[in-house]
């Protein structure tokens, strides 16, 4: 495990720069290798039949989850993408063949004629992460939101998938943050605070 001890004036956006720099320090053969990792970690995953699945589209050097949301489809899970609104994420169902649209923050997803839906399961991108489920994300607030409000109505399984190298020894929180079920990197699935 690479991790940043947690100094008592470190703060959320010097750990997300070491973990981000970790991140772009890896090779491109690595990133392609843990993407295709992760998928092999499908099964492990333990959705509930017939799960959505929120996945979301890669940017800059982030991990590539679509090896894994391909995985889930073919064990029969829906698929969505998120599209950055107001007051939070709303998600538009996958469909093979599908036309990408630009969707805020870089991303992308299926466009307006698509249908919204809500997951059952989100695929997290994130800065870093620490083995109790908390994570930091990019400081937007996009998914922070789209937790908190889908999570008021229903329940909602968070799994963050990462590299391992965004791994440190502890976020800092706060009491309403919520903490992901589960982390999935190229090495190994964490089931958090277990």
């Amino acid at each position: 495990m690479l991790s940043d001890p947690l100094l008592p004036n470190a703060t959320k956006e010097g750990l997300r720069a070491a973990a981000l720099a970790r991140r772009g320090a890896l090779e491109p053969s690595a990133r392609i290798e843990a993407a295709l990792a992760v998928a092999e970690r499908a099964d492990e995953l333990n959705l509930a039949v017939g799960a959505r699945v929120a996945g979301f589209w890669p940017i800059r050097d982030e991990i590539d989850p679509r090896p894994l949301m391909s995985a889930l489809r073919e064990r029969g899970h829906g698929l969505c993408l998120p599209v950055v609104t107001e007051p939070y994420l709303t998600f538009r169902e996958l469909l093979r063949g599908a036309e990408l649209v630009p969707a805020g923050f870089g991303t992308s997803a299926p466009g307006p004629e698509a249908a919204e839906v809500i997951p059952d399961v989100l695929l997290v991108p994130l800065a870093a992460f620490d083995r109790t489920g908390h994570r930091i994300g990019y400081g937007k607030g996009h998914y922070d939101r789209a937790i908190a409000g889908i999570g008021a109505t229903r329940p909602l399984r968070l799994i963050g998938v990462a590299f391992s190298v965004q791994e440190i020894d502890t976020v800092p929180f706060e009491d309403h943050d919520r903490r992901l079920d589960t982390v999935v990197t190229e090495t190994e699935l964490i089931q958090c605070g277990a």
